[in-house]
């Protein structure tokens, strides 16, 4: 590839707008995060670009949430600085959670970065693209946690018919196996009222479906009022017009409520779906991770929310593999999942983090014990996830059409109600008609594959 070097940053063409290539690693609310980053740099100056190895520019927003995400956040830097050896781009600024964790680390062992800015430093963001852009080298890390406000633009990097709304940021959890509060800080929420007028924004520009996001949403409110005020934002934005679902992530079943069982099941626009991740189902290891939950309550909430909400669909995490974690507890937890069988499942094998409290304890489990839970219990909720796939045959369900199949004349891919973008499944519309993308339909389910539905329109 031939070097794409924008003369502007030389000083040879100061009205060509430089070249920003953006790449967002990690969960939704980083890429909250890269939207605003893109958002503050003026147009007139910066021409935002698809990919970071076309660029004059590379801005890289980093996860640090396991270490499989510190690697993988470490080798997209590497690539970065090939790329500037080679003369395919001219600067890069890494970004993010990995610069707040190990802001040191960074700095001293890859000195080709040209910033490193950390998870609380957005705002500074133009300033620090023109200084690199005139060759200077920049490091600024501070409080972590960037909250932001209606008030700021965002350039969309998701498709338009969606769009995530982080309504808080940080974490006031002490999870042992989590370092997320050293690096996102104590929980903060956004008002109500700023994140009604951020979503009457988004659905102007075009969004049909609005995704709330947080490291706890259901703390949401605590913070400010004392009390948990996810049901009243709901409640706020239930009554936006032009708007057909709104989907509410990480949900903590220590602060999950009764009002806001009753919140999603009285809501129109809600989708009765409940991303909760629960970590595990012993005891035990609910007190060594300090989830602030006994497996009791937890399965009475479950049991309450699915008669308030007959048709919730629920997607968990559970972690195999923790420190201490025996093989009673590993069986406990099958059991649970035999009994709950969750319409959404995903299992993480522990990752001892450094610098969290789950790290400095004894009985480390081995690699290879963890890996064979993490296949059973994997192996377990395939079983159970196509029973309940199987169950849709024969009902009519709304389908937002996402993309039309390359492989396959005259079928598209969709998503239900139960199928957030990105990490659940699908469903395959077979249709002699031409559909619109972000549209939503009507779909009969006729058949089922794997994970996903099949249906006709």
């Amino acid at each position: 590839m031939k070097s794409q070097i924008n003369p502007a940053l030389s000083g040879e063409n100061q009205n060509k707008p430089v070249r920003i290539g953006m790449m967002s690693l990690g969960c939704p609310k980083t890429l909250v995060d890269s939207e605003l980053i893109l958002g503050k740099l003026d147009p007139a100056h910066y021409q935002i670009v698809p990919t970071v190895t076309d660029c004059d520019v590379a801005l890289l927003n980093t996860c640090s949430f396991i270490r499989d995400a510190q690697k993988e956040s470490v080798d997209r830097i590497l690539e970065l600085v090939q790329l500037k050896k080679e003369k395919k781009i001219r600067a890069i600024v890494v970004m993010g959670c990995l610069v707040q964790e190990f802001p040191g680390d960074l700095k001293k062992e890859i000195k080709e970065v040209d910033a490193f800015v950390g998870s609380g430093e957005y705002h500074k963001i133009p300033e620090i693209v023109k200084k690199v852009t005139s060759g200077k080298k920049v490091f600024s890390v501070g409080t972590p946690g960037y909250l932001y406000t209606s008030g700021e633009a965002r350039v969309a990097l998701t498709p338009r018919h969606y769009r995530y709304v982080k309504i808080s940021e940080g974490c006031d959890h002490e999870c042992t196996f989590c370092t997320i509060p050293t690096f996102r800080g104590k929980h903060r929420s956004r008002p109500v009222e700023d994140i009604v007028i951020e979503a009457k924004r988004l659905i102007q520009e075009g969004a049909r479906e609005l995704i709330l996001t947080g490291q706890d949403t259901s703390y949401f409110g605590r913070d400010f009022s004392g009390k948990f005020l996810l049901p009243e934002l709901l409640r706020s934005l239930d009554s936006l017009e032009n708007l057909e679902w709104i989907r509410l992530l990480y949900v903590y079943p220590s602060c999950l409520t009764q009002e806001l069982m009753k919140a999603i099941r009285d809501s129109s626009r809600v989708c009765h779906y409940l991303d909760m991740p629960l970590q595990h189902a012993s005891d035990s290891m609910l007190r060594a991770m300090r989830r602030g939950i006994t497996k009791r309550r937890t399965l009475d909430l479950i049991r309450q929310f699915r008669d308030t909400v007959p048709d919730l669909a629920i997607r968990t995490t559970f972690i195999v593999g923790f420190p201490g974690e025996t093989e009673k507890d590993f069986k406990e937890l099958l059991a649970f999942m035999k009994e709950i069988k969750f319409e959404r499942l995903g299992i993480f094998k522990y990752s001892r983090e450094e610098g969290s409290q789950a790290a400095k304890l004894p009985d480390q489990i081995a690699e290879e014990i963890k890996e064979d839970r993490y296949h059973c219990a994997m192996q377990l909720q395939q079983g159970i996830a196509r029973k309940k796939t199987r169950s849709w045959i024969g009902k009519t369900i709304k389908v937002v059409i996402e993309e039309k199949d390359s492989k396959v004349p005259g079928q598209w891919i969709g998503r239900s109600f139960m199928d957030a973008p990105e990490v659940d499944a699908s469903v395959q519309v077979l249709s002699k008609k031409t559909l619109t993308l972000g549209q939503f339909y009507s779909v009969p389910i006729t058949a089922v594959k794997d994970y996903d539905l099949v249906g006709k329109f």
